[in-house]
């Protein structure tokens, strides 16, 4: 029994040293390893940086570089650090202040309302379209005079250059697209939502990118030679500023055939919504009547209008009559409500003898209808 005790001291006394051994062993060299394992990091982390920089395209670290944070750090706190900065630096994307959108084509015709000192060609130049586009969008508005473009008239913009179609009657796509000589399938476009096969109707209203429109002129045709005193038979086309005072208007508008009966488009009518006037009914040579009192500002011919007689009444409205056979006024002569003008004919863009006639108030024209006696 003693003897087995003094084995299992001895032993236990063994055991006690060899773990005493151990732990003085480790903790003789813990420093050291703490050192390496520290120096592991810090080349770890060096080689990350300097693969960030390779990625991020910038210049590389010199070996003095490298080598300082290894030499100096006081701490392990101080060496994280000190490698923080250039990582996040390399890494961080740069922001662009500046983003192209691509440009995209517009997809609706608008509308433009023309203000004073405006012109064909500033207009156009704003939208960024041929001052052709701008005049053979609008030829029932301007009836192809550009020079008759007033403050207050009402433009139609299509979103690329060409011409904008009202369709008449017996029109076909066809027929269309060779009148603006264009391939049949320009027509068939995302603006007109036509589908092959469904017919077109009378009154709708196409976009036709690259169209030619009808010739016309950008300036009023110069008036003929003339000698002594202007008469009616010289009297010819855009008056300017006329100096000539007259009759104040009476404030309301008589019949300008002496007949409430039309023929042919309305006011906006829908066969024709861009129809400015109203087309009264007349015999070739039957008297036109001045509506009110006024001073002729333009007397002459002009294009679609053909021979046209226009009257500023003084109160801010005007009024027109075109197609005349002929013109019996003269530029600034003053005149009264029930003159004569000319006789009635069809001349310009008409298809048959009638009257069309304008009624506009600031420029913009009216229905003629609502100011009937």
């Amino acid at each position: 029994m003693a003897n087995a005790l003094r084995k299992f001291v001895v032993g236990a006394w063994r055991l006690l040293g060899e773990r005493q051994a151990v732990v003085s062993l480790l903790g003789r060299y813990s420093a050291h390893m703490a050192i390496i394992a520290l120096a592991f990091l810090l080349i770890s982390l060096q080689h990350f940086s300097f693969a960030s920089t390779l990625v991020a395209g910038g210049p590389l670290p010199s070996l003095k570089a490298v080598a300082e944070p290894l030499a100096t750090p006081t701490s392990a706190v101080d060496v994280l650090d000190s490698w923080q900065i250039p990582v996040q630096e390399a890494i961080t994307r740069k922001a662009l202040p500046y983003t192209d959108i691509p440009e995209r084509v517009r997809l609706e015709v608008i509308t433009y309302t023309v203000q004073a000192n405006d012109t064909v060609w500033g207009i156009a130049e704003h939208f960024e379209l041929a001052p052709t586009t701008i005049v053979w969008s609008n030829m029932e508005v301007l009836q192809g005079a550009p020079w008759l473009l007033q403050p207050g008239l009402t433009l139609d913009i299509p979103p690329v250059d060409g011409a904008y179609h009202t369709v008449g009657a017996g029109e076909s796509v066809t027929s269309i697209a060779a009148d603006y000589e264009v391939e049949t399938a320009t027509i068939y476009n995302i603006w007109n939502g036509l589908e092959r096969g469904n017919a077109i109707r009378e009154g709708q209203i196409l976009v036709i990118p690259g169209g030619i429109g009808e010739d016309f002129d950008w300036e009023p045709p110069p008036p003929p030679a003339q000698t002594g005193v202007a008469s009616a038979n010289y009297s010819y086309g855009f008056c300017g500023n006329v100096g000539v005072s007259g009759p104040g208007a009476n404030g309301w508008f008589g019949l300008p055939t002496g007949s409430y009966a039309v023929s042919g488009y309305v006011f906006h009518d829908p066969r024709n919504p861009r129809h400015n006037g109203l087309d009264y009914r007349c015999h070739l040579g039957d008297a036109i009547y001045a509506a009110d009192n006024g001073v002729v500002v333009y007397a002459g011919w002009a294009n679609g209008y053909g021979n046209l007689v226009k009257v500023d009444h003084g109160n801010g409205f005007m009024t027109y009559y075109a197609h005349l056979d002929s013109v019996w006024v003269s530029c600034g002569q003053a005149i009264y409500q029930g003159s004569v003008v000319g006789p009635c004919g069809t001349t310009g863009w008409s298809t048959g003898p009638h009257l069309h006639f304008e009624i506009r108030s600031g420029g913009v024209p009216q229905n003629p209808a609502f100011y009937q006696p």
